[in-house]
């Protein structure tokens, strides 16, 4: 009977060094930092690359990796523009902690994800014109499709859209006068100086 509760005992210790071997023990302190400073960001394209590579991380603890998808999910719910960025993050972060704090707020967020994705692709089946198909692929966070159609069609974007254009990259100040973003129409002055950043002719 001794050596039974010995051998029991042992596999017990086993398994307990084998899960905190596999269970990361988390960034602690630096984390909560990078994940402040990720969310005061005032450029939401910028701060989605933050929490990006911060989930890059392997030593996150399930509880971090579970805050960072919440967060950058509630950002492309919102001002990030990735609806569908958004359902696969709150979704990923529902399988990752089920008991998670944070799983009401989650549920909800992702219900509106959802019904957001669903009217998108629902308009998308309709006839449209340049701006609104932009504008519905941009919020479904397809933005290099969405910049690459407007760059070909040689319209300038008008002040929203530009104004996305420019915080997520794809418009530069002053790339000595190459493939303009302005052509055609009345100058604005929000147009003057503004070229893309990528292209064949940028």
């Amino acid at each position: 009977m001794t050596k039974q509760l010995n051998l029991l005992g042992a596999l017990i210790v086993v398994a307990f060094v084998a899960a905190c071997a596999t269970t990361p023990a988390g960034m602690g302190p630096t984390f909560d930092k990078a994940l402040s400073d990720a969310k005061k960001d005032a450029n939401p394209y910028a701060a989605d690359d933050s929490l990006s590579k911060l989930l890059e991380n392997a030593s996150l603890s399930d509880d971090e990796r579970a805050r960072a998808l919440y967060a950058r999910g509630s950002l492309r719910r919102q001002a990030g523009d990735d609806r569908r960025g958004a359902v696969k993050d709150f979704e990923g972060m529902l399988k990752l902690e089920p008991a998670h704090p944070l799983v009401p707020n989650a549920k909800e967020e992702l219900a509106f994800a959802k019904a957001d994705v669903d009217t998108i692709e629902d308009g998308l089946k309709r006839m449209l014109n340049l701006f609104q198909w932009f504008d519905s692929k941009w919020v479904l966070g397809e933005h290099d499709d969405a910049a690459e159609r407007y760059r070909k069609s040689g319209l300038s974007p008008n002040e929203t859209e530009l104004a996305r254009l420019v915080a997520d990259g794809y418009v530069c100040d002053d790339k000595d006068g190459k493939a303009p973003v302005y052509t055609i129409g009345d100058i604005r002055p929000d147009l003057e100086h503004k070229h893309w950043c990528t292209g064949p002719d940028a």
